[in-house]
């Protein structure tokens, strides 16, 4: 059973985690310095987060569809963002594993990992307020 039933779960427990992310005084701006565009492509629910760092000034984070260009796409299962999140799986692994397929270069974003590793903390108790079948200490 996934960990999220809904998209619109997905979707909302994404936007606030990167939303808090944004807002974090240490990791918002060290993401905008990177100029960066992460499309993030979930299944089983499908989702889609995009974050826009590509001004330098704000970060812009969008659900669904929307009309950015992303620069680094990362395809998986929720089920692994949930666990990335969790700090239960690594990007390089999952990625060497086929658990992640990435589009783009990805040595840009796997550079920023340890940017956004204070929000593995912040994610178990956004997951709970979202999702009716919270496991997040699963």
């Amino acid at each position: 059973m996934p960990v999220y039933a809904t998209t619109e779960e997905l979707n909302a427990t994404m936007y606030e985690l990167w939303t808090a992310i944004k807002q974090d005084p240490d990791m918002g701006p060290k993401l905008l310095q990177s100029k960066m565009i992460a499309q993030f492509h979930y299944r089983e629910p499908d989702g889609r987060i995009t974050v826009d760092c590509s001004d330098g000034t704000e970060m812009k984070i969008y659900t669904g569809e929307c009309a950015v260009k992303p620069v680094v796409e990362m395809f998986m299962k929720s089920d692994v963002a949930h666990e990335f999140w969790l700090g239960k799986i690594g990007i390089p692994v999952a990625i060497l594993t086929g658990k992640i397929v990435s589009k783009g270069p990805v040595n840009q974003a796997l550079a920023l990992l340890p940017v956004i590793k204070p929000a593995f903390d912040l994610y178990p108790a956004i997951y709970s307020k979202h999702c009716s079948s919270a496991v997040a200490a699963k």
